[in-house]
């Protein structure tokens, strides 16, 4: 029986996924549990990895539970949320003169889901694919590819779809397997459907338009959210504040060396996580969460106590537009719906997924901003991982042309290309949808015999102070080109939202360069 693979790579926990086909012709996703070591050296298995990496003194790496757990004791050798930086080009972790880039650490957390998957399957798993936020860019992307590469993935054949697609197909396969009448939405006609992803690091938007027919499947993309680090962890930081602020009323001065001020800090982020964690779970109107924790600071211990409505007046930044943190929950909302041109009132459905999904201040938040009921995902922490191995099988089903099978991913931004002694000039529009290729005839001109530099940008407008420089890549000609002679440019993007950029001399044919954006800045000689 062939089986599919999905790989959630996730900022704080990675889950692997495995799709089997019943003989009915069922789609079957299961989570499989991932092997790792704990904070006691024992070998477990979980189906949450968490996405950490732990080094210790003699130089043995390991990945999950155990540096999850030495992130308070020895924080100096525990790289995590090493997927916020994926992508930078020159970002390294140092652990004992050795240094770790995040498409390393990225590639030894997958490393892990494959061994663990081939466990399961019984046989070498080179195909996958694995999620990425919807507002991933070009940089991001290719690193991740490259992570995947490292791990043993074959690189052709390892596909990357958007985390809140992933954790929709999630939800249209659980609800295809129910009876007609015990279906939550009804999928004959288009719906445009909101999915909010909100995990550990990141908070991720789409708006995508969803139709299901007995024969068609379609999924398309219209808008997607920019890259927005909010999640899990800014909940704890900022609790964590609160609980400092308390504990110091209550003990005095805390901290004689930066090293104690580090660890108490480490240790109050680990137990406001299980506190958010019990708050999500728990019901009532009035829940204390209390735990002692021995020898919290300087031999003595201390008793964490805090409730509910104390967490939720700390976090309450985080959950309203007006909130002083400048990042909430509410402005990737926003920013998608402007993006793809609607109103709150266009939207049919909202979906919510991921962990913080489960905390209901975050789900009123949503339900009060579009005035109806969210639907939450059955599998919130194992619906992206899911999702992904559904998107494997259909992924084979679109490579052989099933046109009754329709999944666009969308350009996140802009992208521009510079001219000298002008604005950038747009190329590629946001909301593009993939497969797509154009050719601009005769865009730009030689400006110097030898030479010229291409500048790929991307951004919201050609005034967004956040706009990127993608690529800058430099044509040196084999023979002199008269100053002025046209160039054209042809641009491609992918299923994998990767863009690849040709240009070349029109005098010239033979003076061609191809590059994809967001690998390395090279030198290129035609």
């Amino acid at each position: 029986m062939k089986r599919y693979v999905g790989i959630d790579l996730g900022t704080t926990n990675t889950v692997a996924s495995i799709l089997e086909i019943s003989q009915e012709g069922e789609l079957l996703p299961r989570v499989i549990d991932i092997g790792q070591f704990n904070e006691d050296y024992e070998y477990i298995y979980d189906k949450i990895l968490p996405s950490c990496l732990y080094v210790d003194e003699s130089g043995n790496q390991y990945v999950g539970r155990i540096a999850q757990s030495m992130k308070v004791k020895e924080p100096e050798r525990v790289i995590y949320n090493s997927k916020n930086y994926i992508g930078t080009s020159g970002y390294f972790w140092e652990i004992d003169r050795k240094l770790f880039s995040p498409e390393e650490v990225a590639a030894l957390i997958l490393k892990e889901a494959k061994q663990s998957l081939e466990r399961e399957i019984g046989e070498e798993v080179v195909n996958a694919v694995i999620t990425v936020p919807a507002s991933f860019n070009h940089d991001q992307i290719r690193a991740t590819k490259k992570a995947a590469k490292m791990a043993g993935f074959d690189e052709q054949n390892t596909y990357f779809i958007s985390e809140p697609t992933a954790a929709l197909l999630d939800f249209i396969n659980t609800e295809k397997k129910l009876p007609q009448n015990k279906r939550h939405l009804d999928f004959s006609r288009p719906r445009k459907m909101l999915v909010f992803d909100f995990g550990g690091g990141t908070c991720d938007v789409s708006i995508l338009e969803v139709q299901m027919t007995d024969k068609d499947f379609i999924v398309e993309e219209i808008a997607i959210s920019s890259h927005t680090l909010v999640g899990g962890i800014n909940f704890d930081l900022m609790g964590s504040i609160y609980l400092l602020e308390k504990c110091s009323k209550e003990m005095g001065d805390l901290f004689d060396s930066e090293n104690e001020k580090r660890h108490v800090y480490n240790r109050m982020v680990c137990e406001m996580e299980k506190a958010r964690k019990f708050f999500s779970i728990s019901v009532g109107e009035e829940v204390i969460y209390e735990n002692i924790v021995e020898n919290f600071i300087k031999g003595k211990p201390y008793k964490f106590k805090i409730s509910n409505k104390e967490y939720e007046e700390c976090i309450r930044p985080l959950l309203v537009k007006e909130g002083n943190m400048g990042y909430n929950v509410v402005d990737p909302i926003l920013d998608t719906l402007e993006k793809a041109g609607l109103m709150i009132q266009d939207i049919d459905d909202v979906l919510l997924t991921g962990g913080m999904s489960n905390y209901k201040p975050v789900r009123n938040v949503i339900e009060k901003l579009f005035m109806k009921k969210a639907l939450i995902s059955l599998h919130p922490m194992f619906s992206v991982a899911r999702g992904a191995a559904i998107y494997h099988y259909l992924s084979e089903k679109l490579n052989k042309g099933n046109n009754n099978i329709k999944i666009e991913p969308v350009l996140a931004s802009n992208i521009y290309i510079d001219i000298k002694n002008g604005l950038p000039f747009l190329i590629v529009s946001q909301g593009t949808k993939a497969p797509y290729e154009r050719e601009y005839d005769k865009i730009l001109r030689v400006t110097n015999a030898t030479g010229m530099r291409l500048d790929v940008f991307s951004g919201k407008n050609l005034w967004d102070p956040k706009m990127k420089r993608l690529k800058s890549v430099q044509l040196n000609f084999s023979k002199l080109i008269k100053p002025g002679t046209p160039i054209s440019l042809k641009i491609s993007f992918d299923r994998n939202r990767i863009l690849t950029l040709s240009a070349w001399v029109v005098a010239s044919t033979e003076q061609r360069v191809q590059v994809a954006i967001g690998e390395e800045s090279e030198n290129y000689e035609h």
